[in-house]
């Protein structure tokens, strides 16, 4: 029997695993003991690996189905030339967009450099990633927030920060390798809050939970904001030095009083205070958000709300600080920064011409073979695939347009 060392890739945390594998098969799946995210211990989607990948390829080789219907194993070379006459079949039948790829927040960045490489600049075509349905809010939030895509933490955060709140995320399950790091974190002082409308086991093993009304949390943000600036407890220091607008947010949520915050949030007025006066005297305080922010109502903007509650307190860009959104894929990040969406690489804007000078000069590439806009995001490409299918059968399938996304449109539409 050997041992195969690799990834789980089931979310972020990338946890070493150890497959035994025997007669092509993997029999067993430990957790590798020393390595430093994980160190011996993962939770029972690790474990359960080898249930759901029993069977090693035995053959690196491709396959392409024939007219049969059978699988037939051929070279690298037969393979990549079968497949690129495809695609230039297609496109050069049904136009450049005619073409999409779907990619997925699992793959290595290699793989991603590659792929977004090949698909949205060498064949300027429709490219979008799973990891819009997963966090596609969490990045314009960081966009319009930070100027850029990158929630900037590391799992030492949680063992240094002496305030962890988490919003809408339960890492005892979902998380445990993380979770474990808040176990770790030795501060005699630390605080764990929980805002969330369940009692979830991260809220069983909170020193504080907040049960937030469901669409309530955006209010509690806003609101918690309005008591913090009221009560003077903002890094004014922190706000001039690094932030804009202050003024315009701070007159913004004045409208947010604790009266209207009982109403919409299901808390008391000595709750929501309680939460300002924690974050107060926390010295290192950190949000942590994860699906229940990103896939909830007004998703952005609850985001931006956790991220100026960060700033105005000058709870960031320190050890221990931070608005952290929780991703749930291995490389969801790597997805984004080469763009394997529909947006530039590392979240750049497609007409910012110092961007693109400088993302042609790191690929060695001419920068006229940069793709130079959004194409279609998945939902739309999803769309078009069944308009086009049931033109070319003859039906008729109503779906309807949706708003706020691309209006760009396949040929022959």
């Amino acid at each position: 029997m050997k041992i195969v060392q690799s990834t789980c890739n089931y979310c972020a945390l990338d946890c070493n695993m150890d497959f035994y594998v025997e007669n092509d098969r993997i029999v067993k799946v430990l957790p590798t003991k020393g390595y430093p995210v994980n160190d011996g211990f993962c939770c029972i989607k690790g474990l359960s690996l080898d249930k759901q990948q029993t069977v090693v390829k035995s053959s690196p080789l491709p396959k392409i189905r024939q007219a049969d219907g059978q699988m037939k194993e051929v070279s690298w070379e037969e393979g990549f030339s079968h497949v690129a006459d495809k695609l230039k079949e297609l496109q050069a039948k049904y136009g450049q967009e005619s073409v999409a790829g779907i990619s997925t927040g699992q793959l290595t960045v290699e793989e991603f450099a590659l792929f977004g490489h090949v698909m949205r600049n060498y064949l300027k075509t429709n490219v979008d990633g799973n990891t819009r349905l997963c966090m596609a809010t969490a990045v314009v939030a960081h966009k319009q927030s930070y100027g850029f895509d990158a929630p900037g933490y590391t799992l030492k955060d949680l063992e240094l920060s002496d305030t962890i709140i988490f919003v809408g995320a339960n890492p005892v399950v979902a998380h445990p390798i993380l979770w474990k790091r808040v176990k770790m974190n030795q501060d005699p002082d630390r605080k764990v809050i929980v805002i969330d409308p369940r009692k979830s086991e991260t809220a069983m093993n909170a020193d504080y939970w907040y049960p937030v009304r469901g669409k309530g949390d955006l209010v509690l943000f806003y609101t918690l904001a309005n008591v913090l600036i009221e009560k003077g407890y903002i890094d004014s220091s922190y706000i001039e030095a690094h932030t804009e607008k202050f003024e315009e947010f701070k007159e913004f949520v004045k409208k947010f009083t604790l009266e209207e915050a009982l109403e919409n949030t299901g808390l008391s007025g000595g709750q929501i205070l309680e939460l300002a006066e924690l974050i107060h005297r926390g010295k290192r305080v950190s949000f942590w958000w994860t699906m229940g922010v990103n896939q909830g109502y007004e998703a952005v903007r609850t985001a931006q709300a956790i991220i100026n509650l960060a700033l105005m307190t000058g709870n960031i860009g320190r050890p221990g600080t931070g608005a952290n959104s929780i991703t749930g894929q291995c490389n969801a990040m790597g997805s984004r920064a080469y763009s394997n969406t529909a947006v530039f690489y590392g979240g750049g804007d497609f007409t910012n011409p110092a961007r693109r000078a400088r993302i042609a000069e790191v690929l060695g590439v001419d920068e006229s073979r940069l793709a130079e806009n959004p194409l279609l995001p998945t939902i739309r490409l999803l769309r078009e695939s069944t308009r086009a299918e049931s033109r070319a059968s003859g039906s008729s399938v109503p779906i309807p347009a949706t708003a706020g996304l691309t209006t760009r449109h396949l040929p022959g539409r």
